[in-house]
């Protein structure tokens, strides 16, 4: 899941959930968690491992394809991973070197036991354009829009940035939780004692993870893929994952991409689904205007998880985008 599925899973009502974390202690005690070797991940894709140390932990990275680099980012939340992008990577490793990193506290990556919190995810981005040979042009995913635009400012070497359903959780100071879900789940995920419990609660359920696709990720249910549901528990299983995860139900991760991208120094590209429903109307409306300078492509029948639900419109969306300026284009 993304920052945006926080928010859609716990839907479910935040007073119920609050009881649910309670009457599941039992349960929750006996939830085993996963060993470092992951059910699936995108070495089954061609792709290539490797672990390079940031600031803010070590880092997994998959590797494939030859050409301009392009660095991937996966969005931000319980289940996550560089494995969102198993459906486009293959095909844009045919004409680019293909960085995909989990973040740290997610997939295969380092596990700190420490909230981890923006300035991480900052850090992260600006080791992680070092190891191209050339500025990388990024493809971030909700969340990390906002963290690669603050990385960018920071000095890191950015050719452009595709966004896909872009949201900081706090856009134009709205936040993208409610109010009784400030007052009741901010508390809850904020508790060292009921934080991870209600954490396990949500993302250590397979039902949980298959109904957020289901129901937000997806429009079609039925298009939900079984190896996808297979590395959302496999990410979220992880020891210490809850810290990771927790920092943007707490609000501590939540922010405002609104400014960020009105001064996006590259050029831009956002991307939504025709059909998503995590971000608000009104303030998707908002972004898109925020920069006109970047354009918007809306991805017919698809959702939040338009890289998965729809892999052959989001790539010719975004080829043309990611060859411009290269300095090898296709067929050239």
């Amino acid at each position: 899941m993304s920052g945006r599925a926080a928010v859609g899973a716990l839907a479910v009502s935040a007073a119920g959930l609050v009881g649910a974390v309670g009457a599941a202690a039992t349960w929750v005690a006996r939830t085993p968690e996963l060993d470092g070797t992951p059910t699936v991940d995108l070495t089954r894709h061609g792709f290539a491992r490797r672990d390079v140390d940031t600031p803010a932990g070590r880092v997994a990275v998959y590797e494939a394809g030859t050409g301009d680099p392009v660095l991937l980012l996966h969005g931000v939340g319980g289940g996550a991973s560089s494995y969102y992008w198993h459906r486009i990577g293959p095909e844009l490793a045919r004409t680019h070197r293909l960085l995909a990193p989990d973040w740290v506290g997610f997939g295969c990556s380092a596990h700190p036991d420490r909230p981890l919190l923006f300035d991480d995810y900052v850090a992260q981005v600006r080791a992680l354009t070092a190891l191209a040979d050339t500025a990388p042009a990024v493809v971030a995913q909700s969340l990390a829009a906002g963290f690669t635009i603050a990385a960018i400012h920071a000095g890191a070497p950015v050719r452009r940035l595709a966004m896909l359903a872009p949201s900081g959780g706090r856009d134009f100071g709205e936040d993208g939780f409610g109010l009784v879900a400030r007052r009741t789940l901010t508390p809850l995920a904020r508790s060292p004692r009921l934080g991870p419990a209600a954490y396990r609660v949500l993302f250590h359920r397979r039902s949980a993870i298959e109904a957020w696709f289901r129901r937000q990720g997806f429009r079609d249910p039925a298009a939900v893929p079984a190896d996808v549901i297979d590395a959302g528990v496999f990410s979220a299983r992880q020891p210490n994952a809850a810290y990771a995860a927790l920092p943007f139900l707490s609000g501590d991760l939540r922010y405002d991409l609104a400014p960020l991208l009105a001064e996006l120094p590259v050029p831009g590209l956002m991307l939504w689904g025709s059909d998503e429903t995590q971000i608000r109307p009104a303030v998707r409306e908002r972004l898109e205007r925020v920069n006109l300078a970047v354009p918007v492509v809306r991805i017919p029948d698809a959702r939040s998880n338009l890289e998965l639900e729809q892999p052959w419109a989001t790539l010719a969306a975004l080829e043309p985008f990611l060859t411009v300026g290269a300095s090898t284009p296709p067929g050239g």
